[in-house]
């Protein structure tokens, strides 16, 4: 079991002061990520929405996006609104209804989502329309069962993102990735809003749309 840390720690003065600095100076305010905390919402230091993923991914994505790319994502939200800026289209499948609706009007021109219900075969949605992806982020239900569908989705230079991919319960979708020829990165740290260790992956082959 890992050491954790104890509140007795907090009434240390050094420890106090520091991090009473964190939420006035710094990498946390820098990135927005007080805000976010506070808010419970996903956003930058200008309040514009960004997506519930790690910082360090977001750092390394930012400026490879290309205005043709065509993106798809099991699971919308500040994610959908983020990268509609930067690429030709997203299509998003979205398994709550209520946050369907909330999002739904908010949505830009470029954006298709669809409600489906987790019982409608979730994970084939992808397969619903004739098109290929260039960027499939996985960040939705059935996450293992959706890796699987979106490599047949690929673009020959497509890249696969998988959300919260240091929980255990994902090793099958590492697993699949490797078998089919694919390298991965894991981005790990912190990620908006929150206060334990996360991590997004990007997998990969050669030649690949983001020039890895």
């Amino acid at each position: 079991m890992k050491k954790q840390g104890s509140y007795s720690t907090l009434f240390k003065p050094r420890i106090l002061y520091g991090l009473l600095s964190l939420s006035i100076k710094g990498y946390f305010v820098e990135k927005g990520w007080i805000n976010s905390y506070l808010t419970k919402q996903a956003l930058d230091t200008s309040g514009n929405p960004i997506p519930w993923l790690t910082y360090s991914f977001l750092d390394f994505i930012s400026g490879r996006l290309k205005s043709n790319f065509k993106l798809f994502e099991f699971g919308a939200g500040n994610s959908t609104l983020y990268f509609s800026e930067f690429v030709a289209s997203v299509k998003s499948v979205e398994h709550d209804e209520d946050w369907f609706n909330k999002i739904r009007p908010l949505l830009p021109n470029n954006v298709n989502m669809e409600y489906v219900n987790l019982g409608e075969n979730y994970s084939s949605t992808i397969f619903n329309e004739d098109e290929s992806y260039d960027i499939i982020l996985v960040d939705g239900r059935q996450r293992v069962d959706c890796c699987k569908k979106a490599v047949q989705k690929l673009t020959s230079q497509g890249v696969i993102i998988l959300d919260d991919s240091e929980r255990a319960k994902y090793k099958e979708a590492f697993d699949f990735f490797k078998d089919n020829g694919f390298r991965h990165i894991p981005f790990t740290g912190i990620a908006i809003g929150a206060i334990h260790h996360k991590s997004t992956s990007i997998f990969y082959r050669d030649n690949n749309c983001l020039e890895i």
